[in-house]
């Protein structure tokens, strides 16, 4: 991806000599704010170089192309991998066309993250996690940004098959603060996927001194939280219209609060009759205030 980039931009370098004046400003502009180019329109472009639209279309049809949008489009697919999730959403809506298929994209890009993730997840790695749920006194979990609603969905999850759950909240007092009081026979779920937290990372490096077991989901093992973890659990979460998809993460979750259940099956099912008998209560309390 690199080189022919690379190679794109070096094209452009061999024939500024024999633009105008002008177009040399345009093209020198491309080749040295690359990302930057791709990421503006013409207007922007216009503005920021006190040119013309005109030129700016006249010397991409030199340059071998239609216009200024194929130009740009050109230099859209060649940084795409190389963007920030912010910045790779904004290539996505800068070279996408209404008639796109969203619902379609979106179903690719999750069976995509599902596959890769049952190719990357480490067997071992997955039943120590499970046994950690399993003998924990008190499982929490904790995450930020779009983490957050994943570690409410753990804790949902957990405490329908009978393991005692919480999410740590974060808001008047930090994770770090919320630890304070938690035992090590107690258990952390740290969840952290783009956009990446400094909190989710400090808790977890403060869990580990005190000496908290750590299981960590993320979606890269290069992520700083592994090596305060004694477990770690990669889902895929590449996506091009957002800073992360959570599908193969709600996946993982899922597989390991059924993996539990199934494990502690007569607690779980204990724990699924007394949800039962309460929504009943609830149900007929309410009909008789009716």
């Amino acid at each position: 991806m690199q080189e022919s980039l690379q190679k794109l931009k070096e094209r452009i370098r061999k024939q500024i000599p024999n633009l105008t004046e002008s177009q040399k400003v345009i093209a020198n502009y491309i080749v040295e704010n690359t990302q930057k180019f791709a990421l503006s329109s013409i207007r922007e472009i216009e503005e920021e170089l006190k040119t013309s639209k005109s030129t700016i279309v006249r010397l991409a049809q030199v340059l071998g192309y239609d216009g200024f949008q194929e130009l740009k489009n050109t230099f859209l697919k060649k940084i795409r991998t190389d963007l920030d999730p912010v910045n790779r959403y904004k290539v996505y809506l800068s070279s996408t066309d209404s008639e796109s298929n969203y619902l379609e994209t979106i179903a690719q890009e999750s069976l995509e993250n599902i596959n890769s993730t049952l190719q990357v997840i480490d067997d071992s790695q997955y039943k120590k996690a499970v046994k950690l749920i399993e003998k924990a006194e008190y499982v929490y979990t904790l995450g930020h940004g779009i983490s957050a609603y994943l570690a409410d969905l753990t804790s949902h999850l957990l405490n329908s098959v009978a393991i005692k759950s919480t999410k740590l909240r974060y808001g008047g007092i930090t994770f770090a603060e919320e630890i304070v009081n938690i035992s090590n026979k107690d258990l952390i779920i740290a969840l952290t996927f783009p956009e990446y937290s400094d909190e989710t990372i400090e808790a977890c490096a403060y869990a580990n001194k005190k000496g908290i077991k750590i299981i960590a989901i993320t979606d890269k093992m290069t992520n700083e939280i592994i090596q305060y973890s004694n477990v770690h659990l990669q889902a895929l979460a590449e996506s091009q219209i957002s800073a992360s998809s959570i599908i193969s993460p709600v996946m993982l979750l899922y597989s390991l609060c059924a993996q539990v259940g199934y494990d502690l099956k007569n607690k779980t099912l204990e724990t699924i009759d007394s949800i039962a008998d309460i929504r009943k209560e609830h149900h007929h309390s309410k009909e008789k205030n009716k």
